[in-house]
């Protein structure tokens, strides 16, 4: 798999595989059918939602801002930061990781909470999902050291509309050595109105949740409350989260498969127009749409970084971050994706 060099400041460099692809805008009611059985697919319906949303622009070079001071960092012996080379593992044709964000647009300064790198294996017939943190605290190409939920919004504000993706991918692989290939970026309050044009989706929740009003075990959740289910961490962490995301996605995808699903597709096409964007190309979507229909569950393999990855810290400035273990993160991330 193609894996682009970062830029360091002063410099400019596209991620290869997205500047690669110069597309026009499709007209994707024409492929509805397609889109459809990808939203099925992979880490549930997100990655399908940009088949009815609007096109990503191709990704454009990183032009980082010189003027920016560096955040606080912490002692040079813990967290040096260097390039991870990951452990080799030989991607095979049609292979694809794919960087789902999730972000509330509604603040100024706005921040994506939801990362979570989707790796497509149609050969070896798996999908892989790695959560990455919020909180993680890493270097950004260009900006210094900061948590990785704010490299979306850098990329945004100085590269242009829909390119803070590239940013993202660009932190991914400097700091954890993965590489990304295409991205789905979806609005927080899309993925409510998706939910709801779905009918539902069913959650075991493995403990109660006050606050959101959710009890333990089985039960049917609306639009609204998986989304708080989602992002509550008032008894929980920031890597608890992660997991209850990634749960969400596949009760996603367990709707999208319904019998019902079809009858509510005019519903479900109404709420999707310019809730997500995407660089996936019209064959892409095709090749997803046809391993969702022979995926089975089993063959969906997840995993966050958790304690044995990541470890707390306090900047100097009192922010509470997470510090990563690159060596064991590209160990584990070599595991996840291998046959």
């Amino acid at each position: 798999m193609q894996r682009s060099d970062l830029p360091g400041r002063g410099q400019t460099q596209a991620l290869e595989p997205c500047a690669a692809r110069q597309r026009r805008p499709a007209r994707w009611s024409e492929r509805t059918l397609f889109a459809l059985a990808a939203l099925a697919l992979i880490a549930g319906a997100a990655l399908a939602l940009g088949a009815f949303s609007r096109r990503a622009p191709p990704a454009a070079g990183l032009t980082p801002a010189a003027t920016l001071a560096p955040a606080a960092t912490p002692p040079a012996a813990e967290t040096s930061i260097t390039r991870v080379t990951p452990m080799a593992v030989r991607p095979a044709a049609g292979d694809l990781n794919v960087l789902l964000l999730g972000c509330d647009r509604a603040l100024p300064s706005w921040r994506t909470d939801a990362i979570i790198v989707v790796a497509v294996r149609p050969q070896a017939g798996f999908v892989a999902m790695l959560s990455i943190p919020r909180d993680l605290w890493v270097a950004i190409p260009g900006w210094g050291e900061e948590r990785i939920n704010a490299a979306d919004y850098h990329g945004e504000i100085v590269n242009g509309a829909g390119r803070g993706p590239a940013l993202v991918a660009a932190t991914l692989q400097e700091n954890l050595g993965i590489g990304v290939d295409v991205h789905v970026r979806i609005r927080f309050d899309g993925l409510v109105r998706v939910i709801d044009a779905l009918g539902g989706v069913d959650v075991t929740a493995d403990r109660a949740y006050p606050d959101i009003g959710v009890p333990a075990g089985p039960q049917h959740m609306d639009g609204e409350l998986a989304l708080a289910y989602a992002r509550d961490r008032t008894y929980t962490s920031d890597l608890d989260r992660g997991r209850r995301q990634q749960q969400l996605l596949l009760a996603m995808r367990q709707a999208a498969l319904r019998p019902a699903t079809l009858a509510r597709l005019p519903g479900l096409l109404a709420a999707l127009p310019d809730v997500a964007e995407t660089d996936l190309s019209p064959g892409q979507t095709v090749s997803l749409a046809g391993l969702a229909l022979r995926l089975k569950p089993e063959r969906y393999r997840t995993r966050t970084l958790d304690e044995s990855l990541v470890r707390g810290w306090t900047t100097p400035q009192g922010a509470m971050v997470l510090l990563p273990d690159r060596a064991r993160i590209a160990q584990a991330w070599a595991e996840l994706i291998s046959p």
